[in-house]
């Protein structure tokens, strides 16, 4: 794999982007795999990154219907997080969340990552009820997650239009803090 550098980046951009080597050269399938992973997104790459550092197991196919890196964790919500009702997958997804830290300087590669809070506004009783379910659900599992009134909520994120008169309006939040 290429070693990227501050100075290597800026020579490819002013040149034009021209002369970027492939990073995967051949793609063709082999015969045979000893791990078949079925989705290409950051838990994907993810999963085949720490098989081949921790196992060895470098044998290893990624399945992706549309382009690697590019699914929820790229594309939709660029969130990754701790945040699920069952006990198993809290923490699996929590133990995975601590394997993103200094990922990039493991590898030399910008994966994008950035700690940062999450809030998920609650409009309806509805959301109020499942986001307090997975609040209480996280806690019990030492995931940091809090209910937040809609005064807080805007303290927390100040644009937030928080008026009842708001064609959505903010009952609370589910908030996670970096």
């Amino acid at each position: 794999m290429t070693r990227f550098s501050a100075l290597s980046l800026f020579s490819k951009a002013f040149g034009g982007h021209q002369s970027w080597p492939e990073q995967w050269p051949d793609a063709a399938p082999k015969p045979a795999y000893d791990a078949i992973i079925v989705g290409g997104g950051g838990h994907g790459l993810g999963a085949a990154y720490y098989l081949a550092k921790k196992y060895g197991i470098t044998n290893v196919a990624v399945l992706e219907k549309g382009w690697i890196g590019g699914g929820n964790t790229g594309r939709n919500t660029t969130i990754i997080r701790s945040n699920y009702l069952y006990d198993e997958s809290a923490h699996l997804y929590d133990h995975a969340v601590k394997l993103w830290d200094g990922l990039s300087q493991e590898l030399n590669y910008n994966t994008m990552y950035s700690k940062r809070g999450v809030m998920m506004l609650a409009h309806n009783v509805h959301d109020v009820q499942s986001f307090k379910r997975h609040i209480h659900a996280n806690r019990l599992n030492g995931v940091d997650n809090e209910w937040l009134t809609p005064e807080e909520a805007k303290a927390y994120c100040p644009p937030l239009n928080i008026s009842p008169d708001a064609r959505h309006p903010v009952l609370g939040a589910a908030a996670a803090r970096a």
